[in-house]
């Protein structure tokens, strides 16, 4: 047997034996055993239960490949996967139930937008029998007297099938929520349920599992393990140590302003005195930073009890959370004749949004990043003096390190958006900030 024709495990990994070549061995050991003349044809009733007998083999030889790669946590699927977690101590999460919600203004004061921003919270009647579940609403929605109602993809806060809401199911904005970031005065918003809500009963995909164990830390008391941790806390959508060897930190508002020549840098640090490092946590939009801010668990506290059990001893961390930049754009699209000039202007800012949400903590957005996500809009033919803003964040959106509120940047064409360590991209499909002009070509 020569080396092209190794089947099983090899170096190259697991190679399956074809059916052509299950057959030519079957057929080859017919002959020895029955003789040179035995009646191999395609009519032949020993052909025949060789070829069935190949079949069968051949699944054989494909069970074998899938137990051989189910053992590696980069080609194992399913149930294979599953157990390797288990191993790992990290088991499959399942997804959040999502589903429409349609909301009715009601007592709105005249000439009034009322603003329901993305992460929105809302949250079912309670009884005595279930408690209450709460949702966060996907994308931004605008009220109105003249357009009362509207409909809005929400999902659960909470992973599984308990967030399989029924049809009709009422709803209610949080009321704490609702005192912290809103300011509705008279106005009452209602909301139920569309229709079912679907998928809280289904686990993660394979690939998304996959990342998640292929990142787990092979060790403790490392930054990549207490990272691991608090990215796997319920509302982060990213996080990042600063400072974790005790060096200089930039994110601070003394720095660069520190005059060497008049003071000591520093004093002498004390034997077994501990030193301290940051953490800056990026939410999810809506997710209340603090206790009380909503029915949600504030996130300072739900990411100190994690970082309490895997600090090193005697090493104190400081929780920051990010501050939001919201992006935008402004560009002129050239696009095909007899396309729908505003279907295209959705696309792309539902392609631009998909992009910028992304981008991780003190990740720039990159303006051929921006471009390339509006030229494979389907109709768009070019896309021209394309410049990206940046716009101040909005209150209760900035937390520290000399946020700047009321005004705006815009950039030169082909200029990046520069972010710093403590700050986070955000753009919202339903705003202001993005001004598209449509060329027909």
């Amino acid at each position: 047997m020569t080396s092209e024709e190794r089947f099983g495990v090899t170096k190259d990994g697991f190679v399956v034996k074809g059916v052509d070549r299950i057959i030519a061995d079957q057929q080859e050991r017919a002959r020895a055993m029955f003789g040179d003349d035995v009646d191999l044809t395609s009519g032949s009733a020993l052909r025949k239960v060789l070829d069935a007998a190949a079949v069968d083999t051949h699944e054989l030889w494909r069970a074998l490949e899938s137990q051989y790669y189910g053992t590696f946590i980069s080609t194992a699927q399913g149930p294979s996967l599953d157990l390797l977690g288990r191993d790992l101590g990290l088991r499959r999460r399942e997804l959040r139930a999502r589903g429409p919600v349609v909301l009715t203004l009601a007592d709105a004061a005249p000439d009034r937008d009322y603003v329901l921003p993305q992460g929105t919270v809302m949250v079912t009647v309670p009884s005595p029998d279930v408690p209450a579940l709460a949702f966060r609403s996907t994308d931004a929605v605008t009220l109105t007297t003249e357009r009362s109602t509207a409909t809005v993809e929400a999902e659960a806060v909470a992973r599984g099938a308990a967030g399989n809401i029924g049809f009709g199911r009422e709803l209610r904005l949080d009321p704490d929520w609702a005192r912290h970031n809103l300011n509705l005065g008279a106005a009452v918003i209602k909301s139920v349920a569309g229709r079912d809500f679907l998928g809280g009963e289904l686990g993660e995909p394979d690939a998304v599992y996959r990342a998640r164990l292929l990142g787990v830390p092979r060790t403790v008391w490392t930054q990549e393990a207490l990272l691991a941790r608090i990215l796997d806390v319920n509302g982060v959508r990213d996080a990042v140590v600063l400072d974790p060897l005790g060096g200089v930190e930039a994110t601070r508002r003394a720095f660069g302003t520190f005059r060497f020549g008049s003071r000591g840098f520093s004093g002498a640090r004390q034997t077994g005195s501990p030193y301290f490092f940051d953490i800056v946590v990026a939410p999810e939009p809506g997710w209340p930073w603090n206790r009380g801010e909503a029915s949600l668990p504030g996130l300072y506290g739900e990411v100190l009890d994690v970082v309490r059990q895997w600090r090193p001893v005697s090493i104190f961390p400081a929780l920051l959370a990010a501050n939001q930049v919201d992006v935008g754009i402004r560009a002129t699209l050239v696009i095909e004749a007899g396309h729908d000039e505003e279907a295209v202007k959705g696309a792309i800012l539902d392609a631009v949004r998909a992009s910028v949400d992304r981008l991780r903590l003190g990740h720039g957005v990159l303006h051929s990043d921006i471009v390339l996500s509006a030229r494979t809009t389907a109709g768009v033919v070019d896309v021209q003096n394309l410049r990206l803003r940046r716009f101040a964040p909005a209150f209760g959106q900035a937390y520290y390190g000399g946020a700047t509120y009321g005004g705006a940047e815009e950039l030169s064409v082909g200029e990046n958006l520069d972010l710093a360590p403590d700050e986070i991209a955000h753009f919202s499909v339903d705003t202001s900030m993005a001004d598209l002009r449509v060329v027909v070509a």
